[in-house]
């Protein structure tokens, strides 16, 4: 039977390398927060965004919650996804990821065993923030953030991982855009550029040819 899954959207960062509140940028006429929040909401039985100060989405109809530690960067955004979320596993992902790809997470969910947590892999690199996390993990990222490690994949060792290697998942999204970050000005064009192509494409494939 299909487990029920959570969806976290990690927008707490301080978007200095962007120039402004990164999340709510615009592309293709829609917030960057509210394209990877419609997606979500396609696949999660539940989905809230974790950020400081909550009032920044208040303009969306999704519940917001503030992090529990704060400065704790993205760790400390997994440890308050997984606290407050609903249900044992959660799909956290970040605010800044715009071109998700709905088929690769429903079939990330729906990857047989219990692991704690469920991570692709993308050119030899491990996506922890586009990955499926248990509530198992809570006790090993509480340790790391008493240590003052903050980088997620450090609790990895500890816990029980599937990787999505690529062969698994490229024919779903060959460019890999699902993993595709917005950190600066140059990123937000070049995300603009694939989804002009992205538009297009759609639109060709929609349009019948004419047969004379």
């Amino acid at each position: 039977m299909k487990q029920a899954v959570s969806g976290a959207i990690l927008a707490g960062g301080e978007s200095r390398r962007f120039g402004q509140d990164k999340a709510r940028a615009v592309l293709g006429g829609q917030e960057l927060i509210a394209r990877v929040l419609a997606t979500l909401q396609k696949i999660c039985e539940e989905v809230f965004i974790i950020t400081n100060p909550v009032r920044r989405f208040g303009h969306l109809d999704v519940t917001v919650v503030s992090d529990l530690i704060k400065g704790a960067g993205s760790l400390g955004g997994l440890l308050t996804a997984l606290v407050h979320a609903r249900y044992e596993r959660s799909f956290v992902v970040g605010c800044d990821m715009p071109l998700l790809n709905a088929r690769l997470i429903r079939q990330m969910c729906e990857q047989p065993g219990d692991f704690d947590v469920v991570v692709p892999v993308w050119r030899g690199e491990l996506q922890p923030l586009h990955a499926i996390y248990s509530k198992r993990c809570v006790p090993w990222i509480e340790k790391r953030l008493l240590q003052r490690d903050l980088k997620i994949v450090d609790f990895f060792p500890r816990v029980s991982i599937l990787r999505i290697e690529e062969d698994l998942w490229k024919d779903l999204d060959p460019d890999g855009l699902s993993f595709m970050n917005i950190n600066t000005q140059a990123e937000l064009r070049q995300a603009q550029l694939r989804w002009d192509r992205l538009e297009l494409e759609r639109h060709e494939q929609a349009v019948p040819e004419v047969v004379s």
